[in-house]
């Protein structure tokens, strides 16, 4: 490790929480007694089930404070998870580039917006450390390769610019240096198509070592990859320090995702990586973790959601509004779910007319939109009800409703601001039509952990020795909704507060 690095370790260390019934058979968890009961493989200091971003700093914070046999094991055979598909814009408090701006920011600050964003149902203090380990993260991350722009975004959401976005996007930007500087400076080791199965835990309940399947080779095609597929060769790996869990979301999985949220069918997409599913979720549920919030999902749309408010939001089988187009993200796209339960799974519309799209707020992502044909722009209303197989009668009727309000300034059906967004209605040609789909993006559930990353057990209320976690494979940080270019913030942080505790063990 270079001197420069050593330095930054330093100064670095000065710096430096009940599942619904889904069926979980007895087997998922090995219990021992004693150690000699199982017959390991092979042993380590420290094993990281993930290869995203949180996974990745705490293996190198793991090695870093003296962890050397540490390992991270990935079930794909490509690394990386959601993480190197990710924008990861990262929200930072008392970043250089605040700093040089005069921008007054704090963590206190910063949990307050994703508290209030969250309906004040988070962990607050999970939240407050969250943001607090944002500043001594990034200088570390830059010190590891991490490229960022030097301006800040200002996003919805979020008091004052703290935003900082990666060179070349997140897998490029951040990801990939990380995992360089893990394989290279630190010479750690990555094993893909290493499936993790199951704890085994000790009498007392301490985890011991994983059950993993080597060799595994996952298979999109499975109704239920984790109980369907076999594949792999069963081995048995030891910890002498612990285990993290960095194993990320359940987007993927339909059959559990359903159970929580019944209306959130197949045909809801989702932006995250393919093995994004529940079965190692289950597998901490079996060893006794407390999980939080797991019918809590996070959706993003094609255009940023502040947008949707300059047209109207109709149901393409009727042609009729069904919610204010104000509302936040997640009341929209809950509706929107409702909506195609009812009507054999069509997308509803949002239109415009020339003067909602003159309003739009992101003019990068509505050209984006144009270009790639997901919006479509047509010279009348006839032309686009026929276009997009909406009831001409019906939508008609709609429009001069909602055209009325707006120019008195209140909206008739669902109290929608008409006033506040300049009284824009719906009858200027050209008009535009794009689908409004909810895309299933991130879970704020999880397993709950507290400040230092321990897995807390749902009959103790206490810590599970050995087991920690970090990334979108926990919960309770959020709560109901996720504030925008907080996922990023939330892997750095509690990755590197992770690998560092776990080191200690």
């Amino acid at each position: 490790m270079n001197e420069k690095i050593k330095q930054s370790r330093r100064a670095f260390l000065k710096g430096g929480l009940a599942l619904s019934a889904v069926g979980l058979a007895p087997a998922v968890l090995a219990k021992s007694s004693e150690d000699n009961a199982i017959q390991w493989d092979e042993t380590f200091d420290v094993v990281v089930v993930g290869s995203g971003l949180a996974g990745t700093c705490a293996a190198i914070r793991a090695k870093e404070n003296g962890a050397k046999n540490t390992i991270i094991i990935e079930k794909m055979p490509v690394l990386g998870g959601t993480s190197a598909i990710s924008g990861l814009n990262f929200s930072v408090v008392n970043s250089h580039l605040q700093q040089a701006q005069g921008i007054e920011d704090s963590a206190a600050l910063f949990a307050e917006d994703i508290s209030r964003a969250g309906g004040y149902q988070n962990h607050r203090a999970l939240t407050l450390k969250m943001a607090d380990t944002t500043t001594r993260v990034l200088p570390w991350a830059i010190e590891r390769g991490c490229r960022f722009h030097d301006k800040l975004k200002s996003l919805g959401g979020h008091s004052v610019p703290r935003t900082l976005y990666p060179v070349n996007g997140g897998g490029k930007g951040i990801l990939r240096p990380l995992r360089r500087f893990y394989t290279q400076d630190l010479q750690g080791d990555i094993r893909r198509r290493v499936k993790f199965d199951k704890l085994h835990l000790n009498a007392r309940g301490e985890v011991m070592g994983i059950q993993v399947r080597e060799q595994y080779f996952f298979d999109p095609n499975l109704g239920n990859d984790d109980r369907e597929n076999t594949t792999g060769t069963i081995k048995h790996y030891r910890v002498t320090k612990g285990v993290v869990m960095a194993v990320g979301g359940y987007s993927r999985d339909v059959e559990f995702r359903a159970m929580e949220f019944p209306n959130i069918r197949d045909y809801i997409p989702t932006t995250t990586h393919r093995g994004a599913t529940a079965g190692a979720l289950k597998s901490l549920v079996a060893a006794g973790a407390q999980t939080v919030h797991l019918s809590l999902m996070r959706f993003a749309f094609d255009i940023p959601t502040e947008d949707l408010q300059w047209g109207a939001l109709v149901d393409p089988k009727t042609g009729q509004r069904f919610i204010s187009e104000k509302n936040n993200r997640q009341v929209v796209a809950e509706a929107i779910c409702n909506i195609m339960d009812r009507n054999e799974g069509r997308f509803p519309l949002n239109i415009y007319d020339q003067d909602g799209i003159d309003n739009f707020h992101d003019k990068q992502r509505l050209h984006l939109a144009l270009e790639e044909g997901m919006m479509v722009k047509y010279d009348s209303i006839e032309a686009l009800a026929n276009g997009e197989g909406i009831d001409l009668t019906g939508l008609a009727a709609t429009l001069k409703r909602y055209n009325e309000d707006a120019l008195s300034g209140k909206d008739s059906q669902f109290g929608k601001d008409m006033a506040a967004l300049k009284q824009v209605s719906v009858k200027r040609a050209p008009f535009y039509a794009i689908k409004a789909r909810p895309k299933f993006n991130y879970t704020q559930g999880g397993v709950l952990i507290n400040e230092n990353a321990q897995v807390i057990n749902r009959d103790t209320a206490q810590p599970i020795k050995g087991l920690y976690a970090c990334g979108e494979a926990t919960g309770g940080l959020f709560g109901r909704i996720r504030l925008t270019a907080c996922s990023c913030p939330d892997a750095f942080a509690f990755g590197v507060i992770a690998g560092e505790q776990v080191a200690k063990a």
